[in-house]
């Protein structure tokens, strides 16, 4: 029996097929048997399909899930990533109108480096879009570029100012937006720092620059052929050349002698076989071998002229070491030489006056010793000092000091031989030194001519001064054996000169020396009178002339020397004030002075005031208020019965830094007192600007107040005008009863001096005001 095979004209599911199979097997001729087992067969297929199908949706379904799982995990790695990142991060989607068209871009997402860096919460910003945000005033501008970024796929990489509000301080920020389909990647980067490092390397570059290009000495650039690749203006000017006509155009060689290179090279050859150099190669040598030695070439300039330099040339190395370039360093040695003259004339001369410094003079005295020893000569050392220059200076300020400085400069050398050596050694004091010197009638005649021509007024500004000095001389070799001792013995010599009256010369003899001596003896002793507490302060009282009562006390310095005695103030103060020593005993003075008079107004049970000298060495110290605010704390004397005295000179030097000094000094509560008024320079309208409290006439014209018109009219008019702007008066000196009289009628305020009372120790003036009940020295006037 034949079986025909089932055939399907039209595909069919399989469960479509299985509805009509009886009735395609009846149609067909199927007998039963074979119709049931063509059906269980079908059957079996069909379990066979279910079960594949059942198994494949499975597997499918479980993909998806690990698939949606990867997708989370990923998710959450690129959210930790984006949170830990240094970096500013944004996910922006785009929004599309109907037509398709950019209409704005959403914010999707935000890390926290983004919100610090635009100073705003993501939580508000999350979902907003970009325009309604308001994240930054130049968004319109970055809206645009941002459509681009998205249209043509390009990614956008610039540099903006940061946003102001921003909670990292970040000043510079760089944003780089990529396309990530229909959305848009924005990152911020912080630049501040390589923006700031740029802007330092800049500066750094123009500062090298400058450097270059205004370098005193000529520099010059090559490559390493040799070819010119910079060169400073100072070769500019040196080469006569321009930059434009050498620079990447022309060989160093161009610059140098090709017969001076050419003779170079074969010495080269000659010492060593193995060279064979080019004429770059001849300057260049030294510096590929470590070197930086100078060398003397002729430099040919671009007129044709010929100069002698000194060239140094050093290889300029890159990172692997490799030599990149020279660079060269030129210098004229015409110009060397006069700058070195130059310098040397600096450092051996006095830049004021011009004249030969210290140095140079102890040389020039050396080798003028030597010759006389060779030949048996003279040779007179002058050592030269101005009268009174300091007062002087103090008094109408350093700049008219220095033109007195250089007119004596001028005076001298007008006075001597062009042989002679004339030098400044210090502030106001010069040296002569005269060779070939026969007799010492000659010394005599050139230092009576010195003082001669110094004799003529000096104007300075609208004043007109005489000005004198003191000379000292010594011989060589009546008094002295070599250099040294000349110098320092005509030294000796000219303080002899000062201390006989100023404004003549003293010649140095054996005398001197046993001076000399102790004047270096006193001047030890000096630096230990404190520790061995050998300084003491007496008192000297100031007598109203109205009252006739005791009204205040001066303080003056004693010295006791266990072996020399009572010390004159007049010998060691002067002393102290050039040794510097004035600074410490001053402080002990005002410690000491304050601290007894607090004790003597308290035995005394009134308040006297107590005046206190300040030198003018005192008064420069930077720490004088200090330090008697701190001496008026520990004594416990009160501010307003301290006085403070100072010379009126004090007053003409650096004005406004004194007048500040003086301002705190009154803010203490203390008073100010000018002492020996009459003998400087002061005007009144001086003190009415330093607000002084008294005044003291120098006792100078109190002497002569009664045998003097003149003095007399001094002492009136001090009086007068002082009156006249509420300033006190005290008069100093007073010695006769005739004196005493004399200020009484012109109504002096008070007066001090040996008639009212001697200086004595404060427990002496205390003891004496006890017995008489007060110092009255008016009952018998």
């Amino acid at each position: 029996m034949k079986h025909r095979v089932l055939a399907l004209s039209q595909p069919r599911t399989w469960k479509s097929s299985l509805s009509v199979l009886p009735v395609c097997m009846i149609a067909g001729g199927f007998s039963r048997v074979e119709g049931a087992v063509l059906l269980e067969f079908a059957a079996g297929v069909i379990a066979a399909f279910s079960i594949f199908f059942a198994i494949l949706s499975f597997y499918r379904e479980r993909k998806h899930k690990e698939l949606i799982r990867q997708l989370e995990q990923t998710q959450s790695r690129f959210i930790a990533a984006a949170e830990a990142s240094l970096d500013g991060l944004s996910i922006l989607e785009t929004v599309r109108s109907a037509s398709g068209q950019i209409t704005d871009f959403r914010i999707e997402y935000l890390n926290e480096m983004m919100e610090k860096l635009i100073g705003r919460s993501r939580t508000e910003l999350i979902g907003k879009n970009l325009r309604e945000s308001n994240i930054d005033a130049k968004l319109l501008e970055r809206f645009e570029r941002y459509c681009e970024v998205i249209e043509t796929g390009v990614p956008l990489d610039q540099e903006y100012p940061a946003p102001e509000g921003n909670l990292l301080q970040v000043t510079w920020i760089r944003y780089k937006v990529v396309k990530l389909g229909d959305r848009l990647a924005v990152t911020c980067s912080d630049i501040s720092i390589a923006k700031a490092t740029q802007a330092q390397y800049e500066q750094l570059v123009e500062f090298t620059e400058s450097v270059f290009q205004n370098a005193p000495f000529s520099i010059v650039a090559t490559d390493v052929q040799g070819t010119i690749t910079a060169m400073n203006v100072a070769a500019e000017k040196l080469t006569g050349y321009s930059r434009d006509e050498l620079v990447h155009k022309a060989s160093l060689t161009t610059l140098h002698d090709e017969r001076e290179l050419a003779a170079a090279a074969r010495n080269s050859a000659a010492t060593d076989d193995t060279m064979d150099l080019n004429g770059f190669e001849v300057l260049s040598a030294g510096a590929l071998a470590g070197e930086m030695e100078e060398k003397e070439w002729t430099l040919v300039k671009r007129d044709g002229s010929r100069t002698p330099i000194t060239l140094a040339m050093r290889a300029v190395t890159s990172d692997t070491g490799d030599v990149s370039g020279f660079v060269g360093i030129a210098v004229d040695i015409a110009e060397r030489r006069q700058m070195l003259q130059y310098v040397t004339h600096l450092a051996t001369h006095d830049q004021l006056t011009g004249l030969v410094g210290r140095a140079l003079l102890r040389d020039k005295t050396v080798e003028a010793v030597e010759r006389a020893r060779r030949y048996g000569t003279k040779v007179a050392a002058f050592v030269i000092d101005i009268d009174q220059f300091k007062r002087i200076n103090d008094s109408l300020g350093h700049t008219s000091g220095d033109q007195i400085l250089v007119e004596t400069a001028s005076r001298l050398r007008r006075s001597v031989r062009g042989t002679d050596i004339v030098a400044r050694v210090g502030g106001d004091e010069f040296v002569v030194v005269m060779p070939d010197i026969t007799t010492v009638a000659d010394v005599e005649h050139c230092a009576m001519n010195l003082i001669s021509r110094m004799s003529p007024e000096i104007r300075v500004d609208e004043h007109l001064l005489n000005v004198t000095m003191s000379i000292g001389v010594c011989i060589y070799p009546d008094f002295a054996a070599d250099a040294k001792h000349l110098l320092k013995r005509a030294d000796s010599a000219m303080y002899a000169a000062k201390e006989n009256g100023r404004n003549q010369y003293q010649i140095f003899s054996e005398d001197m020396l046993k001076e000399t001596a102790d004047r270096l003896s006193l001047e030890h002793a000096l630096r230990h009178a404190l520790t061995n507490d050998e300084l003491s302060l007496n008192y000297q009282p100031q007598i109203s002339l109205s009252t006739g009562l005791i009204t205040g006390v001066e303080a003056l310095l004693r010295w006791r020397h266990p072996k020399l005695g009572n010390v004159s103030p007049g010998q060691f103060i002067p002393l102290a004030e050039e040794t510097g020593l004035i600074l410490s005993i001053g402080e002990w003075v005002f410690m000491t002075a304050c601290r007894e008079g607090k004790a003597l107004q308290d035995e005394l049970g009134t308040d006297l005031t107590i005046s206190v000298n300040l030198s003018p060495r005192q008064f420069q110290q930077r720490d004088l208020v200090q330090m008697i605010e701190h001496a008026l704390a520990v004594s416990g004397l009160p501010a307003r019965c301290l006085e403070i005295e100072i010379t009126e000179n004090i007053l003409m030097v650096n004005s406004s830094n004194n007048l500040e000094k003086l301002q705190r000094i009154r803010e203490l509560g203390a008073r100010i007192s000018i002492d020996d008024f009459g003998t400087g320079f002061c005007s009144f309208s001086y003190l009415l600007q330093y607000q002084v409290d008294r005044l003291k006439i120098d006792q100078s014209f109190v002497k002569q107040a009664e045998i003097d018109p003149n003095a007399a009219a001094v002492v009136r008019t001090i009086i007068a005008m002082s009156h006249g702007l509420a300033i006190r008066v005290v008069a100093e000196g007073v010695e006769t009863e005739e004196q005493l009289r004399f200020l009484i009628r012109r109504k002096c305020d008070e007066a001090q001096g040996n008639y009212l009372g001697f200086p004595v120790p404060a427990k002496e003036l205390a003891a004496a005001v006890h017995m008489h009940g007060s110092i009255d020295v008016m009952q018998n006037i």
